[in-house]
């Protein structure tokens, strides 16, 4: 809003005691601690500074009235507002009778610091969910001398997520680390029992550690947007502007849920592209600046020391053909429907995934 040339006053508000960060690093370098918080600020002092913004921090909104333009928090500080912008992010799904000690999910710095103190060289981990979160912090886990294992109720990891081929070949990758992958199969109990926590499968067999981590995916935080009386579906719902149905309250990122052209539905995207690309745009309908040109969404995960990326999207309804292309260094799928190329992905290709995604800009359809 400030490089539009907003000059009103800027407040950013937040649940969380710490400053603004990244939040890649939690299921990786942070998790492992290869790094620390120093090291994955956003900005430094001196750059919020220069923003001139008011940072209220560890004292999340409870209360929003957009028609008044009011907010109150929960130390009971009040705040009047032109503009609200919600980016509150996703919160982790639970399972039934797994929660309490050595129970943990991955959304935050805190809870990425707590399940490092768990993971000691020695011991054993649970990992409910082989998607981009589980997988990178199994992969963390194991390089950190933990015996590790992954349940995953589909038939393959990632599942949804990328091709057939690459989740194969990081399923191999991820064997070759010692990580045990059990795969289509659901658990039928949880039990914690000597500082252990117990799984028994449908298939009769059982799987025990003092730590699990539970990364069955996240839900919208729509608390703040349902108190306010937006209208929400899985999503606060958003305009292509990211204004919600509250004409003065927007909404960004893993919270917000719009139309996707090429899918034609709605849909709610994670990832920091997304993220990023709904801040501008809802920085320019504030600006009364007109939005950059809508990108292919991207996204990327790093495991056993592999860099995945991928952009464009797959309508799950319909049949898709892969085709694999081996470069230099890993490989890339291209992935067509209808015969138009709809998402390409690509490991430790980085130059090969650029052209691939202006080949995919290219291929996308215009929307009405």
């Amino acid at each position: 809003m400030r490089s539009m040339g907003v000059e009103e006053p800027i407040a950013l508000i937040s649940d969380e005691a710490h400053a603004p960060y990244e939040r890649p690093p939690l299921s990786k370098a942070l998790l492992h601690g290869a790094t620390d918080m120093a090291r994955i600020m956003l900005r430094s002092p001196a750059v919020f500074d220069k923003l001139d913004l008011v940072r209220l921090q560890g004292d999340p909104v409870t209360a929003l009235d957009p028609a008044a333009g009011s907010l109150r928090t929960q130390s009971g500080r009040e705040l009047h507002f032109t503009n609200a912008v919600l980016a509150t992010g996703a919160v982790a799904r639970t399972l039934p009778g797994l929660r309490g000690q050595g129970v943990y999910a991955v959304r935050n710095a805190d809870d990425s610091l707590a399940l490092h103190a768990a993971l000691v060289p020695g011991s054993r981990l649970l990992v409910v969910g082989g998607g981009y979160l589980g997988l990178e912090a199994a992969s963390t886990a194991a390089k950190m001398g933990v015996e590790v294992i992954v349940l995953e109720v589909a038939d393959c990891i990632m599942p949804g997520k990328v091709s057939a081929p690459t989740a194969e070949r990081f399923a191999d990758m991820h064997r070759g680390a010692g990580i045990l992958l059990v795969h289509d199969i659901a658990v039928k109990e949880w039990r914690h029992e000597g500082g252990q926590w117990h799984a028994r499968l449908a298939d009769g067999r059982a799987f025990s550690a003092p730590s699990v981590l539970v990364a069955i995916g996240a839900a919208a935080n729509t608390a703040l947007a349902e108190q306010a009386g937006l209208a929400c579906q899985g999503g606060v719902v958003i305009d292509a502007y990211c204004r919600t149905s509250a004409p003065n309250v927007y909404a960004i990122g893993d919270c917000a849920i719009g139309y996707r052209p090429e899918l034609r539905r709605a849909l709610r995207v994670e990832s920091v592209q997304n993220a990023m690309a709904q801040a501008r745009i809802a920085a320019a309908a504030i600006a009364g600046k007109a939005p950059a040109p809508v990108r292919v969404p991207t996204f990327w995960s790093e495991q056993q020391g592999r860099r995945l990326q991928m952009a464009g999207m797959v309508d799950p309804m319909r049949p898709c053909r892969d085709e694999i292309i081996d470069t230099p260094r890993g490989w890339m799928v291209e992935r067509y429907q209808d015969e138009r190329l709809v998402a390409v992905e690509a490991v430790d290709s980085p130059a090969d995934f650029v052209r691939a995604v202006q080949r995919l800009s290219a291929a996308q359809p215009v929307p009405a």
